[in-house]
């Protein structure tokens, strides 16, 4: 689950934004695939989490197993469940009213023994559609969510290299710490850790660029086009505080770096301003969650 976060701390985000790096290219509308995924959770739960933000919290969950129809998910905003259900970015959808906006959810949500059955057979693209289809439809029964594409013209980045030489592909096993953490569930490519009053890391094994290009994307609040031409699997540990410098107070003494700069010095790559058409998906209408 990975954006540019308000300040209070989180324990852990998982996955830059839960596996939507994965899911951008099924999800979108110009996507041409034969297949066509139709099934549906049987059974859910949709319960708003009265969350103390000033205490710290968790945001986090996901399909466990992965290949199956079992969903749950913990605090998680509504712009998260978008972002499940489209495989999208945070700067890819408008339209959500503040007090859907600013709560906090938990799902659980289940199909049935032939569902996991058939799930569990079918190819990582083609269960990545069902997984994303049976969250829309789940939005669409208990937000009663209504929507549209648009194409625009806005603000992008361009990522390049600056630094060639600088990632790496070290091939460092995940710790224990990361193996308990995330249990019988895989271990994403790249994933963020931390709370933003420490600071955040971003934790890659196995990352592509273009799984680096969706995280910046999340942080920086405009789509990021991988231009690097870099067809690596990199591991690292990018230890960071905010996002830009301009963020940072002046009598600031975190030693962790801004993330603009952090994936200069430690990465060896930069973002581009840029500029080009963006895909939007535009909330129609919405309704706080129907009883369970």
């Amino acid at each position: 689950m990975t954006h540019k976060l308000a300040t209070f701390t989180l324990t852990l985000v998982v996955a830059s934004t839960f596996a939507r790096a994965q899911a951008q290219t099924a999800s979108t509308p110009d996507t041409q695939s034969a297949y066509v995924p139709t099934m549906t959770f049987e059974v859910a739960s949709i319960r708003e989490s009265k969350v103390d933000i000033n205490a710290g919290f968790t945001i986090g969950g996901g399909f466990t197993p992965a290949s199956s129809s079992t969903l749950r998910l913990i605090n998680n905003t509504f712009s998260n469940l978008i972002e499940w259900a489209y495989g999208i970015d945070m700067n890819q959808f408008e339209g959500i009213p503040k007090d859907i906006r600013d709560a906090f959810y938990n799902v659980e949500a289940k199909s049935d023994s032939a569902t996991d059955e058939q799930l569990a057979k079918l190819p990582k693209d083609q269960l990545l559609l069902e997984h994303q289809h049976m969250m829309q439809v789940l939005l669409a029964e208990r937000f009663n969510l209504k929507t549209h594409w648009e194409s625009r013209d806005g603000r992008t980045y361009d990522l390049i290299v600056q630094k060639p030489g600088k990632l790496q592909s070290t091939g460092a096993p995940p710790t224990a710490e990361e193996l308990k953490r995330f249990g019988d569930r895989p271990i994403p490519p790249l994933y963020q850790a931390g709370g933003s009053v420490r600071g955040f890391e971003y934790i890659a094994h196995g990352a592509s660029t273009t799984d680096i290009a969706d995280m910046l994307a999340d942080q920086f609040g405009h789509p990021v086009n991988d231009k690097t031409h870099l067809t690596g699997k990199y591991d690292f540990d990018l230890k960071t505080y905010q996002v830009h410098a301009d963020d940072r107070k002046d009598d600031e003494t975190n030693p962790w770096p801004p993330l603009e700069t952090a994936i200069q010095d430690q990465l060896g790559l930069k973002l581009v301003p840029s500029h080009g058409p963006t895909r939007v998906l535009v909330i129609d209408h919405i309704e706080k969650p129907s009883p369970n």
